[in-house]
């Protein structure tokens, strides 16, 4: 996982990164009777773990976040950080592209009244600021515990897509080399990773490592004993590699 530090520009900053401390984010998380991770912590567990995210890190308020843009770089992605805020996009919670440092200390600015207006009752922890990494087409990406199943891997179109045209397709966990490939085949949307319209072809090598690493999770008794769903919306395929630009982690009641 890319880690952006950025030391004594901001002290009080908190760089995302790997940790053996990660797995007390579930025990801290029950103590505090939340189900669901803040992005930063699910993009710090499994996720960043067989995915990379893009360089970024989590400031605690609006003035710190010039200096996060400083060392990371414009443009970037500002979202909130609360754990009782999912959904962000419903809020108003995320802004892109923001191409300055003071254009990041205002949209974190923004977001606080918008979240405010949404749901006075959410206290925001900080904001996320990320290196702007667009992609088209955006795909999602989810392990879920299937209450009949077990571990069920999810993959298809994804951003605002995946409840209004369900371009998704389901196959039991961990993957195989053949259903990984009867999962890319199945439905139409999965065309686009072949390239439309003279669009380049996607980094299909990448898709299929990712979907196999992401599955693998669900052979972890730790992991799959605590966690319901690990969902990755959403996912850019670019020729680098697989890149999760947002995440969530949810526990099991």
């Amino acid at each position: 996982m890319s880690t952006i530090d950025v030391g004594a520009r901001a002290p009080r900053s908190t760089p995302m990164q790997r940790s053996a401390d990660i797995p007390t984010f579930i025990p801290v998380a029950r103590a505090q009777h939340r189900r669901v991770l803040t992005e930063p912590a699910a993009k710090a567990f499994p996720p960043g773990h067989c995915i990379s995210v893009p360089p970024g890190c989590v400031v605690r308020s609006a003035d710190e976040a010039p200096a996060a843009v400083d060392v990371i770089g414009a443009p970037v992605v500002v979202k909130a950080v609360a754990h009782d805020l999912s959904h962000k996009t419903d809020a108003g919670a995320v802004m892109f592209p923001i191409d300055s440092a003071a254009a990041a200390e205002a949209a974190c600015r923004t977001i606080t009244a918008r979240v405010a207006a949404y749901r006075p009752d959410i206290v925001l922890e900080g904001f996320l600021v990320e290196a702007y990494r667009p992609a088209q087409p955006e795909w999602i990406l989810a392990l879920r515990n299937d209450p009949q199943f077990g571990p069920v891997v999810m993959f298809g179109l994804g951003g605002i897509y995946v409840e209004t045209l369900r371009q998704v397709s389901f196959r039991l966990a961990p993957l195989r080399s053949k259903d990984i490939e009867a999962l890319l085949g199945e439905r139409p949307a999965m065309r686009l990773l072949s390239g439309a319209r003279g669009a380049a072809p996607s980094n299909r090598r990448a898709v299929v490592d990712v979907l196999r690493r992401h599955s693998e999770l669900s052979i972890e008794p730790a992991i799959m004993r605590d966690i319901s769903e690990i969902e990755i919306n959403p996912l850019a395929v670019t020729e680098a590699g697989a890149l999760a630009l947002d995440a969530l982690i949810v526990l099991r009641s």
